[in-house]
């Protein structure tokens, strides 16, 4: 017996609508963590010197100081050229390559990222400490934050969590069954009243607006909302206005450390 055509229509719908999510499941992994964009060795200031932590490759800047910059990157990066940003700063700062990103061991997702940073941060964490995160990294900042006490954290084209962004460019999909790594930043933020900078791209198209909307209402203590013109989520270090930022917003977090006269 044949089908007639609108129950064959249905059936041939529902077929390739359960191979697409299960396409989404079974390689969100190579959609996330974009490991073939991130480059495996970046040039380096001679300042910068590369240590592993239980496989995970670190940049350090070490001034000997009491202060020090923990940095987390966004999905296609590798992170330790954020640093050389920072050559001129008197304070430490430190920057991990997540699991499977530059020379560090091991394959990403959201378990071994927020293990690695926890690793990464007690090694080398000293009396004040500062988080910076970008992109995907303001998760793993936010996570941080939820379970240390730092002076702040500052969060660069940050997002209400990868699975909303997730429903916002697949909407008929079932996300929330769907993904393994869901990076709710607003799980994280809202278990902290530590002071949070925000620096966003004007023509942000990765993390819309209406994820940063969203997070907001989470945020108890927003010190800053900084938006750098003409910039985009994929150029946005590169804007000197947002270095300046970071660094302005970095010497507010270490003066309200200091002790008042």
């Amino acid at each position: 017996m044949r089908l007639q055509t609108p129950t064959l229509l249905i059936a041939t719908a529902i077929i390739g609508y359960a191979s697409f999510c299960a396409y989404l499941y079974f390689n969100q992994e190579k959609l996330i963590f974009r490991t073939d964009l991130a480059p495996k060795e970046v040039n380096l200031h001679p300042k910068i010197k590369q240590t592993f932590i239980d496989g995970i490759e670190v940049g350090i800047i070490d001034n000997k100081s009491a202060v020090t910059i923990f940095y987390f990157g966004g999905n296609a990066n590798n992170a330790l050229e954020f640093l050389n940003n920072f050559i001129d700063t008197p304070y430490n700062f430190v920057a991990m390559n997540y699991p499977g990103y530059g020379n560090s061991k091991g394959s990403p997702s959201q378990d071994a990222i927020f293990e690695a940073a926890t690793k990464v941060y007690e090694k080398f964490r000293s009396k004040t400490n500062i988080l910076i995160g970008r992109s995907l990294g303001t998760g793993v900042a936010a996570f941080l934050a939820s379970r240390f006490q730092v002076a702040g954290i500052i969060l660069i084209t940050p997002y209400y969590s990868l699975e909303h962004l997730a429903r916002l460019k697949y909407p008929y999909c079932p996300i929330g069954f769907l993904i393994k790594h869901p990076f709710r930043t607003y799980v994280y933020i809202k278990n902290t009243d530590i002071p949070v900078c925000i620096i966003q791209a004007a023509k942000d198209d990765m993390t819309p607006p209406a994820t940063l909307n969203k997070l907001l209402p989470f945020i108890k203590n927003l010190k800053l909302r900084q938006e750098i013109p003409s910039s985009t989520h994929a150029d946005i270090l590169s804007h000197p206005q947002t270095i300046y930022m970071l660094k302005k917003c970095i010497k507010s977090f270490v003066d309200e450390q200091e002790p008042r006269a």
